[in-house]
């Protein structure tokens, strides 16, 4: 976004106007979803930590959060608080969420294997969709289930939207 420096919905830091939401609307689904929710799994430093932001030039300003998780953020604890919050997997945020931490990641993913869902807002061929091998090699070498895999990877968007 070029005339406010931020991407998507904005939302001030511990995101409180998702969960105003969230709670005056509990039978709505709500996917969080892009940079600003996905900073959000672990406790920011500062503010500026939350999403890729560009000046007024387009050159990045910002960046996404780095490093282990070494303090849960608001949104495992928004998703245990909330049912109706579901997290989307489609692009390099919620990618870069779990891989920065190859502990936490799988943990997070099995505890809210029914509520994560993967999928992409975006596709061409040669497209580089991290999330894919992230998942996969997290299955292949027991990080996760089969289950939980074939629950991120396809059986949540099916129930979620009434394909069944």
């Amino acid at each position: 976004d070029q005339l406010t420096g931020d991407f998507g919905l904005y939302d001030d830091p511990g995101l409180p106007q998702l969960e105003h939401t969230l709670q005056r609307f509990p039978n709505l689904v709500i996917l969080g979803h892009g940079p600003t929710f996905w900073a959000e799994i672990g406790r920011l430093e500062t503010p500026g930590e939350r999403a890729i932001i560009f000046g007024p030039h387009g050159g990045q300003v910002g960046r996404f959060p780095s490093g282990p998780i070494t303090e849960e953020g608001v949104v495992p604890k928004l998703m245990r608080r909330y049912p109706n919050l579901y997290g989307d997997l489609s692009d390099f945020s919620p990618y870069n969420a779990l891989s920065r931490d190859p502990d936490y990641g799988p943990r997070f993913l099995t505890e809210f294997q029914d509520r994560l869902l993967f999928g992409t807002d975006l596709c061409f061929p040669e497209m580089p969709v991290p999330m894919v091998d992230l998942l996969i090699n997290w299955r292949d070498t027991g990080k996760i289930t089969e289950e939980v895999f074939r629950k991120v990877a396809r059986e949540n968007a099916i129930r979620l939207c009434g394909l069944e």
